[in-house]
């Protein structure tokens, strides 16, 4: 037994050439039902949109290939480095490049910098929890760090 409504919605399609939305209108259906009902059935021409950027991104690709960054593509075509990413992501950068080296060696001094005051609070904190710890416990016998070795040892078998 066939179902007439998957059968209007499929004939609509085929013979209509109608886009989804109207389908919807003029059956009432939701739309992912509509969806369920032509899973196999290709979409009308004049419903598909062009593909604007189809040159843009053969450009993109062949910009990649050259050796250029993400951010360069998108610099030199005009759209977003989210977009050029998109298009290129599947192309690596060549790593063997004098120009990845370069921007390697870039990208560590600028880490660098970026992060050298914040290493150095974070070191200089350390050391100074260090030295309150040591003031706290004072100096250590070799007894007392038998002891504590041996505690440590007995407790961890506890688990």
């Amino acid at each position: 037994m066939t179902d007439p409504t998957a059968d209007e919605v499929r004939r609509l399609r085929a013979e209509e050439k109608l886009s989804v939305r109207q389908i919807r209108a003029r059956t009432g259906l939701g739309r992912n039902r509509v969806h369920e009902l032509l899973r196999g059935v290709p979409p009308p021409e004049w419903t598909r949109r062009p593909n604007a950027k189809d040159g843009l991104r053969a450009e993109a690709v062949e910009l990649r290939g050259q050796g250029c960054s993400v951010n360069d593509i998108a610099q030199r075509l005009g759209v977003a480095k989210s977009t050029a990413y998109q298009w290129v992501r599947h192309l690596p950068l060549d790593a063997d490049d004098e120009a990845a080296a370069r921007r390697r060696a870039h990208s560590k001094v600028m880490t660098d910098a970026r992060w050298a005051a914040h290493r150095a609070a974070r070191d200089e904190a350390q050391a100074a929890a260090h030295r309150a710890a040591a003031g706290v416990v004072g100096v250590l016998t070799e007894r007392d760090l038998l002891l504590l070795g041996a505690a440590i040892y007995w407790c961890e078998g506890s688990k």
